[in-house]
């Protein structure tokens, strides 16, 4: 027995040790890893730009005026060797950025626009590129564009290249702009849950899909209106850029099933046939086509993505003590502290705060991409203007391709507001809007019942229903923010109240029509406002550097950790992804109306636009 005890004692210990020693091993590989990752991810590696480059304009996913940091664990991939997920946003000034910053660079020979994984149409976003490009063109610089299939989108950007290619087997498709919003109100109706919309403006609908199971008069004869400005605009810059008359483009959209007959099912020998392409190539014959141009062996071209050679070549810093300061804004509006994708009033305010403590920064410009949202944070960052404002700092809001309802509301306190023709803008009213559940849960067998101290006692209850005091109140509450809607508007514009009243009603424009109702002072890009922000200072050489929320080093390190499986794992199904995208929009609708007071100056139908 002793010497069993003895052993089982010698095993415990050696268990344990054991135990230890494999611990100790993981610990070190797991703090290795760790370290190699942090590594490749933060130093600095010299990648030099060879002499024979050409610049690739290939954006990926939508178009918008501010992404989220990049994802670390992107970068690491890359340093890797290791083919990373497509993103899915771009920022539109990136490759802005880029584009010029490679008109001037000798090492760049020419530049391809290779559009295959841009998704969307944001015609205001591709007019700025496309201006961009036409700068670049100026240069004597090659413009070559070439995929093996053109969406609308994706061609208008292609159309600014010299010369357009595409695959045997792709084409052009082109299919004009439509707004389809997903109703449910048959889905609330079988669930039986009460969702409560009260509005002021008889255009106001974005409350609609809650309220109704189609599209009202009012929304579909508006929709029309900017609808069609937009298709005009995108039918004159494919005019201008490839050639061709509206009618010519018109035909080839309305008439595209007998025209596909007579080419026998062949899209590529129409696409050219109808002028939008120049040429049918394959891959490897574009490259010889692209190697001609330059005067290049194809295999002595040097290809750099935008994103790439952004990060090779250093912007030139500003050189002027005096600046204008850039505050970009973009999506929902709601209240407190916000990613990049939302406009938080508290975010907004803190970067406003920045410019008026930064003695070099004399105006700003606000650039606005939003559909709006709550109305008190609207009101918020509302003052934040005022305040720079009497610290002697002009404000200008450029609006991007959509600066609607609460996004107006911020934008009518500005010195001067610059749009560009096919903004959409206005939507000036509010809506409030909140579900209860009181039939949803009697039809489960649940009841709330119980007594208060008032007859609001039981305000909040999601499982009770609405009394005709409270609706009473909140008509109220909507009356008054309107008319402070219009009071701000009228006050900002130096309008008469009537005049506002006008053109408010919910009602939405696009900005050619918005500047002449005054909505707007001037038309023009992001340059355009900078160059205004400029005057207002009084400032003869005008240069601008844009302000962004620093992101301290927990943050970082937390996106390094929680972005790797995304960018390991993710969809590559466009479908599949499409499909996710839809439903993720819908289902956190809801998670963006987080009001306080439940108010929203927001228009939907700015955002449900199939572009």
């Amino acid at each position: 027995m002793e010497i069993l005890s003895r052993l089982t004692t010698f095993l415990k210990m050696a268990w344990k040790a054991l135990t230890m020693v494999r611990n100790a091993f993981a610990n070190l590989f797991f703090i290795a890893v760790l370290v190699f990752f942090l590594v490749a991810i933060f130093a600095d590696t010299e990648e030099t730009l060879e002499s024979n480059s050409i610049l690739v304009v290939n954006p990926a996913g939508t178009l918008v005026e501010e992404t989220a940091p990049p994802e670390p664990a992107e970068a690491f991939l890359r340093k890797m060797g290791r083919e990373t997920a497509k993103t899915d946003e771009t920022k539109a000034q990136d490759v802005i950025d880029a584009i010029r910053r490679a008109s001037t660079d000798s090492r760049i020979k020419a530049m391809v626009i290779d559009p295959r994984d841009m998704q969307g149409c944001d015609t205001t976003k591709l007019l700025d590129i496309g201006k961009a490009i036409r700068d670049f063109k100026e240069t004597g610089k090659p413009v070559l564009a070439h995929a093996m299939f053109y969406s609308q989108g994706q061609y208008l950007l292609a159309s600014y290249a010299d010369s357009v290619s595409v695959n045997p087997l792709g084409g052009v498709l082109i299919n004009g702009f439509g707004m389809y919003q997903t109703y449910l109100k048959g889905l609330m109706d079988k669930l039986r849950i009460n969702f409560h919309v009260y509005r002021v403006g008889e255009y106001k609908t974005a409350a609609e899909p809650f309220m109704r199971d189609s599209m009202s008069y009012e929304a579909r004869e508006q929709s029309r209106e900017w609808l069609g400005g937009l298709w005009q605009a995108y039918l004159a810059e494919l005019g201008k850029n490839r050639s061709v008359t509206a009618g010519d483009i018109t035909s080839y959209v309305e008439n595209i099933d007998s025209r596909l007959r007579e080419t026998g099912g062949d899209a590529a020998q129409l696409a050219v046939s109808a002028k939008l392409v120049d040429a049918v190539r394959t891959g490897d014959q574009f490259d010889q086509f692209l190697a001609g141009k330059v005067g290049l062996k194809p295999e002595n071209m040097n290809r750099v993505e935008f994103r790439d050679y952004l990060n090779m070549t250093t912007a030139q810093a500003p050189k002027g003590k005096e600046l204008i300061g850039i505050i970009r804004a973009r999506g929902a509006i709601l209240p407190g502290k916000q990613p990049e994708s939302m406009t938080g009033s508290e975010s907004v305010a803190a970067l406003f705060r920045k410019a008026r403590q930064d003695p070099s920064i004399v105006a700003v410009v606000l650039r606005l991409d939003s559909p709006g949202g709550s109305a008190a944070a609207s009101e918020e960052i509302h003052h934040e203007i005022a305040r720079t404002q009497e610290a002697g700092k002009p404000v200008v809001v450029s609006m991007g391709s959509v600066a609607a309802s609460g996004a107006y509301w911020i934008a009518s306190g500005a010195n001067r507001i610059v749009a560009a023709p096919t903004t959409l803008t206005g939507s000036i009213g509010i809506f409030a809007a909140f579900p209860t559940f009181e039939n949803a849960a009697e039809s489960l067998g649940v009841v709330s019942d119980g007594v208060g101290t008032t007859p609001l006692s039981d305000l909040g209850n999601p499982l009770r229903p609405i009394s005709p005091q409270v609706e009473a109140s909140i008509e109220h509450l909507l009356k008054f923010g309107y008319d402070l809607f219009i009071s701000r508007v009228a006050n900002g514009r130096r309008m008469a109240p009537e005049d506002v009243e006008k053109m408010a009603q919910g009602r939405v424009f696009l900005g050619q029509a918005a500047h002449q109702g005054k909505l707007v002072d001037q038309l023009g890009d992001l340059d355009e406002a900078v160059r205004t922000a400029g005057t207002l200072a009084g400032l003869t050489a005008v240069e601008s550097k844009e302000l962004r929320r620093e992101h301290s080093a927990r943050e970082k390190f937390m996106e390094a950790i929680f972005s790797s499986g995304q960018a390991l794992f993710s969809p590559r199904s466009p479908a599949l992804s499409r499909l996710m995208a839809m439903a993720q929009a819908q289902a956190g609708l809801l998670d963006t109306f987080a009001d306080p007071g439940h108010i929203y100056a927001r228009s939907l139908e700015c955002e449900a636009s199939s572009f």
